[in-house]
């Protein structure tokens, strides 16, 4: 009730509309009431009485009833049609604008074809029931009482045992719709999980061939399709039994008031005009009760996709945009990690206790083994997640969260006293939450905007938009002219190859830019970060699929456009590594080494071994290049 009651507010936004289609849908049914009257009166006074000269003017008056009902009908359809639409229109836009400013935690915890079914299927469904919903539940309501009005002028002993019967009929239509609506619910979120594993497939479809996976692939695809099936087969089953029973109860309520209208006819307290009006009324019953029905189905199903569609806009993001920003307009770039701890469960930290300041302009390279942190770590300046709010404790080489001045080691619990714990005798000092700062300023403080807009990122698998080179380029800025769009792909060393296409800057580059190489992918998204440009630059492994020669080039076009430029890298190119002011070796989430190349190597520490594994490494594929090089390849041409 509490979805379909939200939705009515979204419907009222348009106030002179939703009650000007629901004022015409009861005007209707009055119109459509009186006929029987009118053929009441044309049996008993004008057929019976032999008044046939009168009987012209109650035909025309019969048929302009029947014309004005059409007429409001018309009007409550249209005006239905408009406000759901525009319902519609607010709520895909509102949960939309609710998709994008959702943290990656809430992408984390959600399946994408889940969202995409709750943005398409499910708002689809709630547009149909604002469209009929509303109308035929307030026609059925309406007509019903006003038949059962009707019906009581005609014979207010008939009616009696109508009102006998009716509770029976209600009873059936209050079973139907308490069985049917978890079975729509259900195949609601059956179909979002459908939706994903196809999605996965479709997006996946090279991973799939190449490990020749498609039959099993096919099994999982089968597998949620049949239970999708069989849940609508279901539901099928429940409406299949549900509306020819209605009837039928119908059928059998008639049958018996005509018997009894029979005995009050022959005993004169009927007239044979109202016994015909009375039965047509009864006739008219079955619109209220298959409306109703109806209505009730909609409205089950309405109620399962708010339940679904308004979860988003319901979810609380864990990233929120503070209720005073500080100014970003002077950002420098100074970046510092105060003790940092980051989980995204709160039990697994993914980092612990990192402390790192970083002065404005500095060139950072971040190295480690996979799941040493580093993607963690630099996804935490834009605030894509944020950082442990919590205090922490360290016992035994694990890490706790500290929440509410308490925590639990197994099934014991901890009181923090005077900001330490006393555990198996020793006293363990409690850390305050860590901070991330940038130029002195607790990141939180920013505005999520200000603070992004300085920040431009360019991921290991770059994505870029079914548009052309222009225009993904100029993403992040849109209104950059062809000259600063050019200028960043000079620098970014794909301006050359742009200029052997067909259309130039104004070509068309597939969905996710598999028209493409992975390495002219990688330095269109360079473009992109630079053209934007920002105060502080993050690449994250972002030269992983260029050759060792372009990542010489396009490491010598950076140099420049790095100066006064906050930048961090993830990296495993030595020439990389070795350019930069400050090298930061990670392990288990912790910063186990730091400072410059010279003064790494000096240590004689876990990053000179590391060094000399890559050393071997890009020999070796400086080889392979050179060998490959022989091979005379046209600009432009994949080898």
């Amino acid at each position: 009730m509490g979805h379909i009651r939200r939705l009515t507010g979204y419907a009222l936004r348009n106030k002179v509309i939703f009650f000007g289609f629901l004022l015409s849908s009861v005007i209707g049914v009055v119109f459509n009431l009186i006929t029987p009257l009118v053929t009441i009166h044309i049996i008993d006074n004008i057929i019976l009485a032999n008044q046939m000269d009168q009987l012209i003017p109650y035909v025309l008056l019969y048929i302009s009833l029947g014309a004005l009902y059409s007429f409001f009908d018309i009007i409550a359809r249209y005006g239905s049609a408009i406000n759901s639409q525009r319902v519609i229109y607010d709520i895909r836009k509102e949960v939309y604008d609710s998709l994008m400013e959702k943290d990656l935690a809430f992408y984390d915890e959600n399946e994408t074809g889940q969202l995409l079914a709750r943005v398409t299927t499910d708002v689809t469904t709630m547009r149909e029931f604002l469209f009929w919903g509303f109308r035929v539940i307030l026609i059925g309501i309406s007509m019903l009482i006003g038949t059962f009005f009707v019906m009581y002028m005609v014979s207010p002993e008939l009616t009696a045992y109508m009102l006998v019967l009716l509770p029976i009929i209600v009873m059936f239509i209050y079973v139907f719709a308490k069985k049917v609506r978890p079975v729509f619910y259900a195949a609601r979120k059956q179909y979002g999980s459908l939706s994903s594993v196809i999605a996965e497939n479709i997006i996946g479809h090279k991973v799939v061939r190449s490990y020749a996976s498609e039959a099993r692939e096919a099994k999982r695809v089968e597998k949620e399709n049949k239970g999708f099936l069989d849940l609508r087969v279901e539901a099928s089953r429940l409406m299949a039994f549900y509306h020819p029973m209605l009837p039928s109860l119908f059928g059998a309520v008639v049958g018996f008031l005509i018997y009894i209208g029979g005995f009050f006819i022959v005993e004169g307290t009927l007239s044979m005009g109202e016994f015909v009006g009375f039965v047509s009324l009864i006739g008219m019953l079955m619109m209220p009760a298959r409306f109703l029905s109806w209505g009730v189905g909609m409205y089950q199903r309405a109620s399962a996709a708010g339940e679904r569609t308004f979860f988003i806009l319901d979810a609380k993001d864990a990233v929120m945009n503070p209720e005073k920003p500080v100014d970003a307009s002077n950002f420098k770039g100074a970046v510092d990690f105060n003790n940092v701890f980051f989980s995204y469960s709160e039990e697994n930290y993914i980092l612990r206790d990192v402390t790192l300041n970083v002065k404005p302009g500095q060139i950072v390279a971040l190295l480690g083994g996979t799941g040493s942190g580093k993607t963690s770590f630099v996804n935490l300046i834009p605030r894509f997640y944020d950082a442990d709010t919590n205090s922490t404790v360290t016992f035994r080489g694990k890490t706790y969260s500290v929440t509410e001045g308490k925590f639990k080691i197994g099934d014991v619990k901890y009181l923090v006293e005077n900001d330490s714990i006393d555990i198996e005798g020793a006293i363990i000092k409690v850390e305050p939450p860590g901070t991330i700062c940038i130029d002195g300023i607790d990141i939180r403080h920013y505005a999520l905007d200000d603070l992004r807009k300085r920040i431009g990122m360019v991921h290991q698998d770059p994505f870029l938009f079914s548009a052309t080179i222009k225009e993904n380029i100029a993403f992040a800025k849109p209104e950059a002219t062809l000259e600063e769009v050019e200028s960043a792909a000079k620098a970014a060393m794909i301006h050359d190859f742009i200029m052997t296409l067909e259309d130039g800057y104004d070509s068309e580059i597939g969905e996710r830019g598999v028209t493409i190489s992975g390495g002219q992918k990688q330095r269109i998204a360079i473009a992109r970060a630079l053209l934007a440009d920002p105060r502080i630059l993050i690449l994250d492994d972002s030269t992983s699929s260029v050759d060792a020669k372009t990542e010489m080039l396009i490491q010598k076009a950076l140099e420049n456009l790095m100066k006064n430029r906050t930048t961090f890298i993830i990296t495993h190119r030595l020439s990389t590594v070795r350019n930069a002011d400050l090298i930061v070796m990670m392990e288990r989430g912790q910063i186990v080494e730091k400072g410059s190349h010279e003064e790494l190597i000096a240590k004689e520490g876990l990053y000179l071994g590391i060094h000399q594994t890559l050393t071997e490494m890009e020999l070796a594929a400086f080889v392979d290049d050179d060998t490959a090089s022989e091979i005379p390849i046209q600009e432009g041409e994949r080898p």
